[in-house]
């Protein structure tokens, strides 16, 4: 069995060992990997506002024909600039979806190959491009896999989805060291590799909790500089214990517990 608290003191002493190579790696991932992409729109007061205006109309002195005659009026010179602004925004949310999928997920993976190496060896920064020289494709749609997939289950519900994220959690690491592997071959794998280990995972996420906040107060600062960088490394860490102990990746799972 794995143990978070000695994961995280090795990922601490890494950051220490090449400190600005894991902040630069870090920083990189976070602008990829994150939700940067999203376009989430709220409107409020939907339905109020035809009440609000016509009482107010009525209250003083303009009749219900002069308020259709100015709605309409209203509705003549916006509609045209509102159509453009919806053009726009679903341009804009197209071109986002395109550098999700061919450019920041490919980045992501060697992102977590430059970390999961750092582990063993001093990698070159190239290996954070490793994904646009090996089985780029593959990896481009096991990666788009993965995000649809996490998406669909989230729409059933909030739980469900976050399941799926720790089910396919391994599925970049995966990518990051077999670039040939099958699609439904690596979702399989990391099902296996996160059995009986989601929970496991999910307090080591909540043991970074801390750090997330100082990062939000100092506006990303600790972020960039520590935690971002220690929490790679920890989560890099955890795919290489969980490695060794999967058979379908060539490991026999030992009867005592294994520790990287």
């Amino acid at each position: 069995m794995w143990n978070r608290i000695e994961l995280k003191e090795d990922s601490k002493l890494l950051v220490r060992l090449n400190y600005w190579p894991f902040v630069l790696v870090a920083l990189i991932h976070g602008i990829v990997a994150g939700n940067g992409f999203e376009l989430r729109r709220r409107f409020e007061r939907a339905g109020h506002i035809w009440d609000d205006d016509y009482y107010y109309g009525y209250r003083y002195g303009f009749g219900y024909d002069d308020y259709q005659d100015a709605l309409y009026e209203i509705a003549r010179v916006i509609l045209p600039f509102f159509g453009l602004a919806m053009v726009l925004v679903l341009g804009a949310w197209f071109i986002a979806l395109m550098v999700r999928i061919f450019v920041a997920n490919p980045l992501e993976v060697g992102c977590k190959r430059y970390m999961a190496m750092a582990r063993e060896v001093k990698p070159q920064f190239s290996e954070m491009g490793f994904a646009f020289r090996s089985c780029y494709l593959n990896i481009v749609k096991t990666m788009f896999l993965r995000d649809l997939y996490i998406f669909l289950w989230t729409l059933l519900l909030v739980v469900p989805g976050i399941i799926k994220a720790y089910e396919y959690r391994m599925v970049p690491y995966l990518m990051a060291e077999y670039p040939d592997m099958a699609s439904e071959e690596a979702f399989r794998i990391s099902r296996e590799m996160m059995l009986g280990n989601k929970s496991e995972a999910f307090v080591m996420d909540l043991s970074f909790l801390g750090w997330n906040f100082l990062s939000a107060v100092t506006f990303g600062l600790v972020g960039i500089f520590y935690s971002g960088p220690y929490q790679m490394l920890t989560n890099a860490a955890l795919y290489l214990v969980l490695k060794r102990t999967n058979p379908s990746l060539g490991y026999a799972k030992p009867d005592t517990d294994y520790y990287l």
